[in-house]
């Protein structure tokens, strides 16, 4: 919702001269301080509308053209020019809300159903349910992952089996299937040394014997054919061992170190399967907790629906059957001991706002309240625009307020008076006595042969003041019903002057 902004003063008599006062024929009464805007041109078209209200036709003297009318109809009420002090100030609209919020904020993911929520306004205290969410996808995903757990234990356990089982063999070729291999090896090369041996002594002595014709010649060949036969045997046996060695027991200890690494990659996977399954768990688990929220203090539910005005917000309101995203605030528990004024400033005057500027604050719901309080931030951005918003754009000003106030809730609304500048010892008039056509400013003053017109320069004004920098001096007294004073032709002629300006 727009908040209407406006630029106020408070004029409060000066320390360096008398306060302004109204005069009557005789220059006499006191003027009560007012509220005022900020330095601003006067505007014509609030001008000329206040002059046809009052006389049917708004009047104002061209610039340079002579004036010699004297008081029409009667006496007009006076003002004495005096100098005073002019405070500046800035007024607003906002909402009461609390410096210090605690916030219950969904931290399921996805969109969830809200079951339960409590009741906006309800008292709490801390630890008591406040919100509870739809878990039964979340429970049903959690069973579904105690299965999946359940048989990855499962082949987690064969892959340890199948990783012993390799490393075993390993060690069982290592330690044992070979040596035995090499073992036999060397009996069969040491008895085919041995049968070499053998064969050529008996070669010899069946050579000997056959020349000294003790034996058959067939004797000697069959002698020598069985020392040939020993010798194969035994490089037989000498490359059954180089084989063994050389390559025999080199591949098999590759590929059973092979079949071992394989295992134990196996194995790896299967247990990494495994924790990533229990961290799923977990995380259901953690999942299904979060759905129910728990107060985090003692406090006051607010239920977090203040983006709903915004223009393009499709958020819905806070209740139960309405979905939930996550990392959506639901609930607020403010800390009503540090409340704080959320300030909607016009956009015209929000420059002229920074922190440290003090300001006065008046709370709707207790009229006769008036608290202090200070500007700690300025949005750098304009707020979003609602769904029914002009083309006004408003910035959040945050004013602290100072002390605690228990009674203020959240929500209300409250004025804020922010004090922009403060000058001292300035000439003013009230602002019923300016009169503006285009980039000219007059006022009518008391001369001893009657009401004059005259040409002012004005400086910083307020609701019902405004300076005078050039055209009047302190004491002089001014017409507070300039409009009274003119003549029918000289309003003709001001509102033919003024009505380009109307359309």
């Amino acid at each position: 919702m727009a908040v209407a902004t406006q630029t106020t003063v408070e004029a409060r008599p000066s320390a360096n001269g008398p306060a302004p006062h109204a005069a009557d024929g005789h220059g006499g009464g006191a003027l009560a301080p007012a509220t005022a805007r900020a330095p601003r041109r006067l505007p014509t078209v609030l001008i000329i509308l206040a002059v046809v209200a009052a006389a049917g036709v708004a009047y104002a003297l061209l610039p340079g053209k002579p004036w010699s009318s004297k008081v029409v109809g009667g006496g007009t009420p006076l003002f004495r020019a005096a100098r005073t002090r002019l405070p500046v100030t800035v007024d607003a609209r906002g909402t009461i809300e609390s410096a210090l919020n605690r916030e219950v904020v969904n931290r399921v993911e996805g969109q969830t159903m809200i079951l339960y929520i409590i009741p906006d306004g309800t008292t709490v205290k801390k630890g008591d349910l406040v919100c509870e969410l739809d878990s039964s996808a979340l429970r049903e995903k959690l069973t579904n992952e105690l299965i999946t757990i359940q048989q990855a234990e499962a082949d987690v356990q064969n892959a340890l089996k199948t990783r012993e089982v390799a490393e075993f063999a390993l060690r069982e070729y290592e330690g044992g299937t070979y040596p035995q291999t090499r073992q036999n090896a060397d009996i069969t090369l040491t008895m085919a040394r041995t049968n070499l041996s053998q064969a050529d002594e008996r070669y010899e002595w069946s050579t000997r014997m056959y020349r000294r014709g003790f034996v058959a010649k067939s004797q000697t060949v069959a002698d020598r054919d069985a020392k040939a036969n020993t010798e194969i045997s035994l490089d037989r046996a000498k490359t059954t061992i180089h084989v063994l060695e050389e390559f025999t027991k080199r591949k098999q200890i590759i590929e059973l170190q092979a079949s071992v690494q394989k295992a134990k990659s196996d194995e790896m996977t299967k247990q990494a399967k495994l924790a990533l399954e229990r961290s799923k768990q977990k995380k259901y688990e953690g999942l299904v907790e979060r759905c129910k929220m728990y107060a985090p203090a003692d406090g006051l539910i607010v239920h977090a629906n203040d983006a709903m005005g915004r223009r393009g917000s499709e958020q819905a309101m806070i209740q139960e059957g309405t979905t939930a995203r996550e990392g959506q605030v639901l609930i607020r528990i403010p800390d009503v001991a540090s409340m704080r004024v959320d300030a909607k400033v016009d956009e015209s005057v929000i420059s002229r706002i920074g922190p440290g500027q003090r300001a006065r604050i008046r709370v709707d719901a207790f009229p006769g309240l008036n608290l202090k309080g200070s500007v700690t931030a300025v949005q750098p951005l304009a707020d979003p625009m609602g769904r029914d918003a002009i083309d006004v754009r408003l910035y959040t000003a945050k004013v602290t307020i100072d002390g605690s106030m228990t009674q203020l809730r959240p929500g209300m609304m409250a004025k804020v008076e922010i004090l922009v500048s403060e000058a001292e010892d300035l000439l003013a008039v009230p602002m019923k006595a300016v009169l503006q056509v285009g980039p000219e400013n007059f006022v009518y003053v008391s001369t001893p042969d009657g009401m004059r017109r005259r040409a002012v320069r004005l400086g910083a004004s307020n609701a019902e003041l405004i300076e005078v920098v050039e055209g009047l001096q302190e004491g002089d007294v001014v017409s507070l019903d300039p409009v009274k004073l003119m003549s029918e032709r000289e309003k003709r002629e001001a509102f033919a002057a003024a009505s380009p300006h109307l359309l």
